[in-house]
């Protein structure tokens, strides 16, 4: 990027202009304003500068500070009258200076102050490009390739395993051998639903495997593909690269009590295995797609929560810098998790290595800046009155076509109702009074008063926008949707906002067209680009989710940085088997579950984890996949197992969120903003029921999740020690996860993750011993056992299968029967609770072999 002084000005100014902006506006500007709103004094107080013209139109975080020709539209102008805000804070302006700047933007604001800004020269040229497209894999699309010939002809089970077993055979390794029945089993349903398999699934298994392993396999997959816990362990992988969170995080951390619509959408889309494409495409512009009922219309408004549920500094003074980084959020999380690349490098520079010049950045900013992302709270008519000092950019949320309230809507009689509306008129009446006040004393009291007043008339408008006219509750979700415009936007230098250069037209990232798709001037842009990624016409999208499937199932990606296919990315390993799923995935519809039983019906999956020194110093991070990759469980698969195990899962999906429930307010230290922890204000009211439920045959699994604190004063409020629904159902509040999340590594949800860190330390240790959680499991774990058989012998053996989906060894046995019998009755937890909570404990019990 090359960087050229340029005189930039927006109009021309007529001599009788300058002179009335010279003699009648600079000076007031330069005398009351530039100390605390100019650049030369570094002060931005609510992020508004007048110093330049560019700055003044750009405005602060209440908006434009003066648009030409609009009055009531000017914030300086609404300032210097004093009517809302107050400029200058201690005195009025005359009325002779007020009425010159009245008639200064009556007649367009001429400014002849001009800029001195950097024109930005892109050091990318269409060669680059060119040569990017032509040399580099993953700008080509995808296309098959015969897999080489291979000397073990009767090893193959499916294509797959061709393409594995001809890159093994050419480094001269063999693959290992095949997993025993109970391993794969357990790989089986860990995977595909995130939970352990039963006593009974590991006897049915185990006999069908005998009879035809390929058979057993495919019947366990079909059946596991079309229980709800699948939709919830896959939909559970897509919120990680969603960043899905309740809440924005930052400073400022205000929740978001209707993202869990998003969550439900997620796992229904999954269960119900919605085409991938059309899954990208209700995700980046739901709200533009044609639809045929106003439910379908319903789903797809919530599908863009995609684009809302991003992290934001509601706190930032400016609202053009809000707006600027809304919409780079939104762009990062669009290019990563659909096209595996991060285009949010070029918002400052030319990203060179990728062949993606800044103006492809502006290009895709032109189409997000023509929506309204909504994330905030309910339509208020007394929408001025909701702001805090605390809580500066504000949203609210989009009507849904559809009647859905959740279980924590509040309903309002008509006398209710009434009286509510009453007392919203009184506090609006000694808003006005207060104001008033304000204005003539200008003291620290009465501008105390005024904000206690304003929080009371928040919380009043806020209630009343949650019902209707008849006190019924209005359906709401997160998401987007056009703005009716059609802009294009600024190249900002370097990203700064005060540096706006010239106008981009819209369009998508030239490195991955094969021709230049133009958008209509009419349309915003994003419907196009939807149905561009959500495609086969770029080369990414289906690569990208392949290699995310193939990284949940067989432990590593063919492309290792899953979020970066770029040429800092890692390059494929199997690059002939990533293009043959890709066109696989393409040619199925799009099925995620199509791609998943062709995987999981393959030798590769099937593997042992066997170690051989000979070809771990030849693939010691066994890239050419000659083994199976152990994979610890992550923190839900952990705590639904022991739930599952304990024998207390349930498995009804719960209503909403713990954040519905609470509403919009801000989260601060672990707690939401009342001060009180979640358990003290209702947490457990129709959320914690527990069906225990038994497993059928790779039918409903038996019941088991729960929350994880030691201490409900120690522990973070929002483990809900009470709750014995799935994990994916808990609130994932940023900055406020549960010590059982977070100890077992669960990603942070401002951030795209697609793979999660496996660590392995002593808190986790600690967690399994001393957690009482955990110690609540374990004792429902032996009272199941004490209920299958009075049979010491018999309670080891269940035990094992419940825990490890195998018998336990002799020598395993012999040395629990022993401890049973020494260990002393009537001192604290049982013998078998404690024998439970080892196994429990236990590395095995983490670990997918």
């Amino acid at each position: 990027m090359l960087l050229a002084a340029t005189a930039v000005s927006a109009q021309d100014v007529t001599p009788e202009e300058v002179n009335f902006f010279e003699t009648k506006i600079r000076p007031v500007l330069i005398r009351e304003c530039y100390g605390c709103h100019s650049n030369k004094t570094g002060n931005a107080r609510g992020g508004l500068k007048l110093d330049t013209k560019q700055l003044m139109n750009l405005g602060g975080d209440s908006g434009p500070g003066v648009v030409p020709g609009k009055l009531e539209e000017s914030l300086l102008y609404n300032a210097i009258t004093h009517e809302d805000l107050v400029m200058p804070p201690k005195r009025k302006l005359s009325q002779k200076v007020i009425n010159d700047f009245k008639t200064w933007i009556e007649m367009g604001a001429p400014d002849p102050r001009v800029n001195e800004i950097a024109k930005v020269n892109s050091t990318i040229t269409s060669d680059d490009i060119q040569q990017a497209k032509d040399s580099f894999w993953a700008y080509q699309k995808p296309k098959y390739t015969q897999p080489h010939k291979v000397e073990q002809n009767d090893w193959p089970r499916t294509k797959i395993d061709h393409y594995v077993l001809s890159k093994l055979e050419q480094a001269e390794l063999a693959p290992a051998g095949d997993a025993e029945p109970e391993q794969v089993l357990r790989r089986l349903t860990f995977d595909l639903i995130g939970l352990p398999p039963t006593p009974e699934q590991v006897a049915y298994f185990d006999a069908a495997w005998k009879k035809d392993p390929d058979k057993a396999v495919e019947y366990v997959v079909d059946r596991l593909l079309k229980m709800d816990q699948y939709g919830e362990r896959w939909g559970r992988h897509w919120l990680d690269i969603a960043r899905y969170a309740e809440s924005t995080g930052r400073e400022v951390n205000m929740t978001y009590p209707q993202a869990w619509r998003y969550r439900d959408y997620v796992i229904d889309s999954f269960n119900a295995d919605k085409p991938f494409d059309r899954f990208v495409q209700e995700q980046l512009a739901g709200d533009l797609l044609p639809v045929k009922t106003d439910q379908k219309w319903t789903e797809n408004l919530i599908a863009t929560s995609f684009l809302a549920v991003g992290s934001k500094n509601v706190n930032e003074e400016s609202r053009a810098q809000f707006e600027a980084d809304l919409i780079d959020e939104q762009i990062d999380a669009t290019s990563r998790v659909f096209l595996g690349m991060s285009m949010s490098c070029a918002r400052c520079h030319d990203h060179k290595f990728d062949a993606i010049p800044q103006t492809d950045y502006y290009a895709l900013a032109g189409i997000f800046k023509n929506m309204t992302t909504y994330f905030g709270r309910p339509q208020s008519e007394h929408g001025e009155f909701i702001s805090t000092v605390q809580e500066r950019q504000l949203s609210t949320l989009l009507v849904m076509p559809v009647e859905d309230p959740n279980p924590f809507d509040k309903r309002y009689s008509a006398r209710q109702l009434g009286r509510m509306n009453q007392a919203m008129d009184a506090k609006l009446d000694q808003l006005a009074t207060q104001r008033r006040r304000a204005m003539q004393e200008r003291s620290i009291t009465s501008q105390r008063q005024m904000i206690v007043l304003l929080r009371q008339a928040s919380e009043l408008s806020s209630q009343l926008a949650t019902v209707d006219e008849k006190g019924r509750p209005v359906s709401y979700c997160m998401g987007v949707q056009d703005n009716g415009a059609s802009e294009n936007a600024r190249l900002l230098v370097r990203g700064e906002i005060d540096q706006p250069g010239e106008l981009v037209k819209r369009g998508f990232p030239q490195v991955l067209t094969d021709k230049t798709i133009r958008v209509s001037s009419s349309k915003s842009g994003r419907l196009e680009l939807a149905r561009w990624i959500g495609s086969d016409d770029n080369p990414l999208t289906a690569r990208v989710m392949v290699n995310r499937i193939w990284q949940h199932l067989i432990g590593h990606g063919i492309v290792r940085s899953t979020e970066n296919f770029g040429t800092t990315g890692q390059m494929p390993t199997h690059p002939e088997l990533l293009d043959y799923l890709a066109i696989r995935f393409v040619e199925s519809g799009w099925s995620v579950k199509t791609l998943i039983r062709e995987i999981t019906k393959s030798r590769v999956y099937r593997l042992q984890s066997t170690f051989n020194k000979q070809h771990h110093e030849y693939d010691p991070d066994n890239t050419l996949v000659w083994r199976a990759n152990s994979k610890r469980l992550d923190a839900e698969a952990i705590r639904d197992a022991m739930l599952s195990i304990s024998g207390e899962l349930d498995l009804k999906r719960p209503r909403a969120s713990i954040v519905a429930k609470e509403g919009n307010t801000r989260v601060q230290n672990g707690r939401f903003d009342s001060g009180r922890p979640p358990q003290q204000r209702g947490m457990r009211d129709g959320m914690d029921g527990m069906s225990g439920r038994r497993p059928g045959m790779f039918g409903q699994g038996p019941g088991m999740f729960g929350g994880g604190v030691q201490n409900a004063d120690e522990e973070n409020p929002f483990d809900m020690e009470s709750a014995r629904f799935r994990s994916v159902y808990l609130p994932v509040v940023r900055d406020a996860l549960p010590q059982s999340m977070a100890v077992f590594d669960f990603p942070d949800a401002s951030t795209i993750t697609g793979t999660r860190e496996e660590s392995n330390n002593a808190n986790q240790a600690l967690y399994m011993m001393n957690n009482s959680f955990v110690t609540q499991q374990s004792q429902s774990f032996a009272r199941r056992l004490a209920k299958f058989s009075s049979q010491s012998v018999k309670q080891v053996n269940q035990a094992f299968l419940l825990a490890f989906a195998r018998m336990p060894t002799s020598d395993e046995r012999t040395t629990i029967i022993e401890f049973l019998r020494e260990y002393p009755s009537g001192r604290g937890p049982s013998a078998m609770a404690m024998v439970c909570q080892s196994l429990l404990g236990s590395a095995e019990f983490r670990l997918i072999d």
